[in-house]
């Protein structure tokens, strides 16, 4: 018997270490991020309705699809084709253009309620590979990061050609990541070339570069396994003086940064692309509130969430 109503959310992404570094043959570490996606989906008698909360906008993917194209794409993953009737409402607390994957966690989320009220098996592995079906048309040619992070949950390692890896972690419950939207508007292609640029003209200089961001993320793997919040924040803090050398950050973002770490942080730096987006900072829980607060007073967006959270969900009612 199909579910008559199907609940599913999932997790926002945030890239910890690596983000450049992972172009150019090195290691990213990504963790599901306490921000989320939810969608309620329920069987209709015909048409594909999605509406977004937050866009104020409903359409039928059947009929035409100027904004969720994206999300018909995935639901044709899912559904071999031939798409079942269904009414789709996304609501999502993820910050869009922030760096967090916002629009895979839609995706994992919304494919899987697809899924759910279709009466198919939920699986991580299904609704990540119907979600990189929407990124592509959103992105053209993601590396998948945002869309497996998101399905599958807690933190991943990952390097171009060898995939995903799970890592253990020990305990980091005692410490909340802040994430700090600049407000800047970036150019992803445009922080990528300036990056690449800048390490084929250091020659050697770069290579010793990428040995050391390399370093850094061996070094955050152990820290994520211990549950070493303190050398994690530590380990943040090299890893944005680097990208700062290599010309990715912003005013903006060295603002956030430094306002995070003179408020008590254990770490911050920059996530993603650079040029603008986000900050991230490592923050005790019992503080985290009172540097969130300050963060704000200097204009700052600010959202918080556990690191590590677990991947979809799915809740069924018949």
């Amino acid at each position: 018997m199909r579910p008559l109503i199907c609940r599913a959310r999932a997790p926002a992404k945030v890239i910890l270490f690596g983000e450049h570094w992972v172009v150019h043959g090195g290691r990213a570490l990504a963790s599901a991020i306490g921000l989320y996606s939810s969608v309620y989906a329920e069987p209709l008698r015909e048409g594909v309705i999605v509406e977004s909360r937050n866009l104020g906008v409903m359409e039928d993917v059947l009929k035409s699809c100027r904004v969720f194209c994206n999300l018909k794409r995935s639901f044709e993953y899912i559904a071999n084709g031939v798409m079942w009737p269904a009414r789709i409402v996304v609501n999502s607390e993820i910050p869009v253009g922030a760096g967090l994957g916002s629009s895979a966690a839609v995706a994992v989320s919304a494919s899987a309620a697809y899924a759910c009220v279709g009466g198919r098996d939920v699986t991580p592995e299904l609704v990540s590979n119907a979600a990189y079906e929407s990124e592509k048309l959103v992105h053209g040619t993601p590396s998948g990061v945002d869309n497996t992070v998101s399905a599958f949950g807690g933190f991943l390692l990952y390097r171009r050609g060898e995939g995903f890896k799970a890592i253990h972690v020990g305990s980091l419950n005692d410490v909340t990541l802040l994430v700090i939207d600049t407000g800047v508007i970036r150019s992803t292609a445009k922080a990528v070339s300036l990056f690449s640029s800048r390490l084929k003209r250091l020659n050697s200089i770069g290579q010793d570069l990428l040995r050391l961001a390399e370093g850094i993320v061996e070094e955050a793997l152990r820290a994520v396994r211990k549950g070493d919040a303190v050398m994690l924040g530590e380990l943040m803090d090299v890893a944005h003086g680097l990208l700062n050398a290599m010309g990715v950050s912003h005013i903006e973002l060295e603002k956030a940064v430094h306002a995070a770490r003179a408020n008590g942080a254990l770490g911050a730096k920059l996530t993603g692309a650079g040029m603008g987006g986000s900050a991230i900072a490592l923050v005790e829980k019992e503080r985290a509130a009172a540097v969130a607060e300050n963060l704000r007073r200097l204009g700052f967006r600010v959202y918080s969430g556990a690191l590590g959270v677990r991947g979809v969900s799915i809740t069924a009612l018949e």
